[in-house]
Parts: C-alpha cells; sequence; structure tokens
C-alpha cells in the first residue's frame, strides 16, 4: 500500500503560482510583443506540467475520468451553478465506472462498499457543508467537528423518537395533511374557478372563461387546477412551524404574504448556502455582494431567536395569585401551563442542559432549530412533488396504490395515521421509497476527506491522506451494476415477491441514500417519513389527480427517447433538486373521489 499523499499536488500548484508571480514581476521592462511571448511561455509550461504530474505522476494519476475535471475542479462547480451536476456526475460515472476522478486531488465513489465505510466512521470528516457559515453557529448539519456532532446528536435525539414522533401526530395532520385537504376542498367549490392554489390568485396562465383543463363537471363535482408545488412547500412549512416554532405559519391560508420573513429567510438561506459552498471565502464578503438577502436570513435568524424566548417565557413563568387590599393571597400560585411536547420544546431543554454540560451557546440553539427549516421542508415537500408527478405518467401504478388504501381506509372522516398505517400499506411505502429512488431531493455529493494513512477501496486502488470524496447520492441511486432498469419507476423493488427475496429488499432500503448513512444520517429521518406517508395516503384516498390537458410535454404516452420511459418534468439541483419550473410545471387537476362528507 502506498504512502502517497495528495500533498504534493497543491505543493506544485503553489510552486507555479509563485513562478508565475514572479515572471509577471519582470513584464515591465519587457515590450509589449514579449510580454505576449513570456506569458504564452509561462501559461504553457503550466499546463504542460500540470497534465505531466497530474496525468502520470500524482497518486491519482491510476484513476481515471475527464480530462478537464482533472485539470480544474471548476467543471464539476460549473454544472453545479446550471443545477445539473447529478445528471453530470452519472454520465461520467456510466463512462468511467464506480470509481471517477472528478477533480485534481477528487474521487467520487458509487460502490456501496466504498462510501459505507467512509459514512461509518467520524475518522473521515465532511468535506463541503463546514463552509456554510450563514447560520451563525455550527449545527448538526455542517459541523465538521465529531464531537460536536456526537454531542447534539446525543442532545436532540428525543426529539425523533418514535414515540415522541407518534405523539406528535396530530399535530401533524392538523396542520399538514388535514390543512392541505381544506385547500383543495376550497379549491374545488369555487365554481368560478378563481381561487388558485397556491399563490391565493389567479393564474396568469388560466384561461379566463375556465377552460375544461382548469375544471370540468362530472358526477362527483367540479375539479380544480392546482399547483401541488407551491403548496406541499407551504404545507411543508406549515408542519415545521408547528413543531420547531411555536405554530403553524398559516401559509396554506394566506399566510405566505403575511409571513415574508419565512418565506425570504429560507429562500435566503439556500441560496446563500449553495454560493457558499461553489465560491471559496464567500462568507467573507456576502454582506457586500447581496446585502439584501443576508439581510433577509439576519430577520429570519432574529425571528428564531424571538420564538425561543416566548417559548421559555411561556413555560417558565407562574401565574401570579390574587391579592386582597391587606396583601393577603387569596388563592394559591398558580402552576405554569403545560408544556409542549414538540420539537422547539425538545431542542431548548436539550440547549439549556447543554449549555451547562458542552458550553453551548443561544447562537447555537438557533442555528439548530433554522437547520430544522432548512432541512425539513425542501426535502419532504419535494419529494411529495416528484411523487404524484410521477404517479401521474405511471397509471397502473397510480391505480394500484390507490386502491390499496381505498380498500384499506374506506372511511374518509378518518385521517390516516403513519403509526397505524405503515403495517398497512406496504405498496405505499415501496411507491415513496421509489420515487425518492429515482428522483432524490438530497441529489447532490457527500464529501468526506481521506485521513493518514489514506484509504484502500474495495477494488484495490489507493486513495492517499488529503484526497477528497464525492459520494453522488443521484449517481449511486442509477448506479447500473446496483439498480436493474434504473431508469424505470418499479415500486416493486422494496416488496418481497418471487423476484424479490427478503434479503434483496432489505439490502436495497440499505443502498438508499435518501437519508444519508452511517454516523451522520439525518436524525429527521422517521419524521419526514412520517408527514410524507401521511400526506399521500390521506389525498390519494380523497382525491383524484391527472395532468392537465395543456401539459402536453409530459405524459403516459410522452416518452424520453434516452430512456424509453415517460419524460420526467426538469429538476434543478442546489441544495435540494426541486422541480426547475414549479409555475409551469407544477399544475395538476383534482377532483373529489367521492362525494364530500356531509
Amino acid at each position: 500500500m502506498s504512502n502517497a499523499t495528495i500533498a504534493p499536488i497543491r505543493f506544485f500548484e503553489t510552486c507555479i503560482s509563485t513562478v508565475t508571480a514572479a515572471c509577471f514581476g519582470m513584464f515591465s521592462s519587457l515590450q509589449s510583443n514579449s510580454i505576449v511571448i513570456v506569458t504564452t511561455g509561462i501559461v504553457g509550461g503550466y499546463l504542460a506540467s500540470r497534465i505531466v504530474y497530474l496525468f502520470y505522476f500524482s497518486p491519482l494519476s491510476n484513476i481515471k475520468g475527464p480530462f478537464i475535471s482533472i485539470m480544474f475542479p471548476i467543471s464539476l462547480l460549473y454544472h453545479l451553478s446550471k443545477g445539473k451536476a447529478q445528471e453530470y456526475q452519472l454520465k461520467q460515472h456510466q463512462k468511467y465506472g464506480q470509481v471517477l476522478r472528478a477533480g485534481p486531488y477528487h474521487v467520487s465513489l458509487t460502490n456501496p462498499e466504498d462510501w459505507k465505510r467512509l459514512l461509518a466512521s467520524h475518522r473521515y470528516v465532511k468535506g463541503m457543508t463546514p463552509l456554510i457559515k450563514i447560520f451563525g453557529a455550527p449545527n448538526i448539519f455542517t459541523t465538521d467537528d465529531p464531537e460536536i456532532n456526537k454531542a447534539r446528536r446525543r442532545l436532540i435525539k428525543p426529539a425523533f423518537t418514535t414515540t415522541h414522533i407518534a405523539a406528535m401526530e396530530q399535530s401533524i395532520l392538523e396542520a399538514g395533511p388535514i390543512a392541505l385537504k381544506r385547500k383543495i376542498d376550497q379549491a374545488i367549490e369555487d365554481h368560478e374557478n378563481s381561487f388558485v392554489f397556491g399563490s391565493g390568485s389567479s393564474n396568469s396562465n388560466s384561461s379566463s372563461s375556465s377552460s375544461s383543463r382548469d375544471k370540468k363537471e362530472n358526477k362527483n363535482g367540479t375539479a380544480a387546477k392546482i399547483n401541488h408545488v407551491d403548496d406541499f412547500q407551504y404545507m411543508a412549512l406549515d408542519v415545521i412551524g408547528e413543531l420547531a416554532f411555536g405554530g403553524s405559519f398559516g401559509m396554506l391560508n394566506g399566510g405566505q404574504q403575511s409571513n415574508t420573513v419565512v418565506l425570504d429567510g429560507v429562500h435566503s438561506m439556500n441560496l446563500i448556502s449553495m454560493l457558499e459552498v461553489m465560491i471559496p471565502y464567500f462568507d467573507k464578503f456576502e454582506r457586500l455582494v447581496i446585502p439584501s438577502m443576508v439581510k433577509k436570513v439576519d430577520d429570519f435568524l432574529e425571528f428564531t431567536r424571538q420564538v425561543i424566548y416566548k417559548r421559555i417565557e411561556e413555560t417558565t413563568t407562574n401565574t401570579p395569585a390574587k391579592s386582597t387590599k391587606e396583601g393577603k393571597s387569596t388563592s394559591p400560585q398558580l402552576p405554569p401551563p403545560p408544556v409542549p411536547q414538540d420539537i422547539l420544546q425538545v431542542f431548548i431543554e436539550a440547549y439549556q442542559q447543554g449549555s451547562a454540560i458542552y458550553g453551548l451557546k443561544e447562537a447555537d440553539l438557533v442555528s439548530e432549530i433554522c437547520t430544522q427549516m432548512f432541512a425539513g421542508t425542501d426535502t419532504s415537500s419535494t419529494t411529495l412533488s416528484w411523487t404524484l408527478f410521477l404517479l401521474m405518467v405511471y397509471p397502473e401504478t397510480y391505480k394500484k396504490v390507490c386502491e390499496e388504501i381505498r380498500t384499506t381506509y374506506p372511511d374518509r372522516s378518518k385521517p390516516i395515521t403513519y403509526t397505524e398505517g405503515l403495517s398497512k400499506l406496504p405498496y405505499l411505502e415501496a411507491v415513496i421509497y421509489e420515487s425518492m429512488r429515482i428522483q432524490p431531493t438530497s441529489a447532490n455529493s457527500l464529501t468526506r476527506i481521506i485521513p493518514e494513512p489514506g484509504f484502500e477501496l474495495s477494488n484495490g486502488q489507493f486513495l492517499p491522506a488529503g484526497t477528497e470524496c464525492l459520494i453522488p447520492i443521484y449517481s449511486i441511486h442509477h448506479d447500473e451494476q446496483f439498480w436493474k432498469d434504473h431508469h424505470k419507476f418499479l415500486p416493486d423493488r422494496f416488496l418481497v415477491s418471487d423476484k424479490n427475496g427478503a434479503e434483496d429488499v432489505s439490502a436495497n432500503k440499505k443502498n438508499l441514500m435518501i437519508f444519508s448513512s452511517g454516523i451522520r444520517v439525518c436524525p429527521g429521518r422517521n419524521l419526514a417519513m412520517c408527514k410524507i406517508f401521511m400526506t399521500l395516503a390521506n389525498i390519494l384516498r380523497d382525491y383524484d389527480f391527472w395532468l392537465p390537458e395543456d401539459m402536453v410535454e409530459f405524459g403516459p404516452d410522452v416518452i424520453d427517447d434516452e430512456t424509453g420511459e415517460p419524460k420526467i418534468i426538469p429538476g434543478f439541483l442546489g441544495i435540494t433538486y426541486t422541480p426547475r419550473y414549479s409555475e409551469r410545471d407544477g399544475w395538476i387537476c383534482v377532483k373529489h373521489n367521492v362525494a364530500p362528507s356531509q
């Protein structure tokens, strides 16, 4: 096993840069044509020496990859800026295999034996997310310090236990699926179709004559055209507001207009986080470049701080006893009100405990609460949008999952819960898993840095210390060596059958990267599944959905030439993988499955 490290690469680049700068210092004494000649020579010499070293003498020279990526790591960042990094990485892996050289000292890995070992130990620290500074303090998502990560996980673990999630189910239902159904019902009942689901105003793309694509009369009443992308996001914000911010934001009821601090803060936080990852030291000058956007994040952080103060005051202040004129008490002092059992309370109590044990500060608590908004909204809402769209272009799957739900839970007056429904609706669970596989919302690469003495891959290749390993979630979910017919939407992958044994299904689930893996697996994964499962179970039972007639570019019969499968609406990969054109592609028609309950 080689003991080489990646350090010579960076030392080499530093030397070349120093020599180049020194040469430019002599330019003032040269004629213009001489400057051109010298410049050309320096650039040419630099490129030639870089090629020779990176492709022949580097410890990574035996790992293949695209020429431009090996020469300049900016290649992947370019595709990331276009929102297509996941597609670019997949094509490169399909060409070069499961081990791909993605940069001068970057290696991308899709073999489960390799990335599972990297994610199973704190020895391999994170590479990119520590660059995210916009939260104001490190949190469980951004920190690269193993001790901080372990301490925070211990403190917040009670918020995400099965028992605690079950206790929060009713709150999730009220702020989520039930509120969503109320809004759908309102849209359907509006016979003029002036209510547009998502924006609260008329859609510019809708015909004023209310064509058949927007509504149609049938024996079950009016069908409305709604924007599921927007309102799944509003619902997710309301749920996380209920659980982590002391109450629903009311986004589904038009709160997106009054709660601009939340929407603006979340959107700005997502964009700035992406810029901090892509642009070195961006956090040092972001206030000069995008001051208004940073101000929106600051406002959101202050909003979070005030939510925390309010909850602490509510749960620690006793109700004063009534007194007579003589000052004697006529009634005993009342105890403080019941303490809410939500994520916010668990985090506050964890902070109060951790401030003494781990030296946590107020900024740490604010950062952790904001992370719940950051990680708990787009991931679940986008999964819902991708799943609903996939069901629309795979009608047989849609029919099958609806039959399972409606047969098992025919009574529309009783909401379907996660605790009760998970074991009774296996096909719905499989649909969710397969949607997360084929269109993972967290489609970016996880990164890990190789420490001394290096890392040996399953194929025998050696990665020296200093190598930055990329673990590309989208490419892993579409690895042809593991996922047969990876481009097809096949929920049966996750069901035991004659074709799939229990071990196969278990392996499929373990090789999903929807919530990361190993020692830094997402602590809120069960909560996310709870929200996604209950939302789909209730709306697929109570409503029928189909694509609008004017959505001619997509549908069961619109086939992608490259995959031979129904064409999927384009996505954009930022911090999460979302539909690229939600204002155009987020529309869907909906009507009641049966007559509304009386």
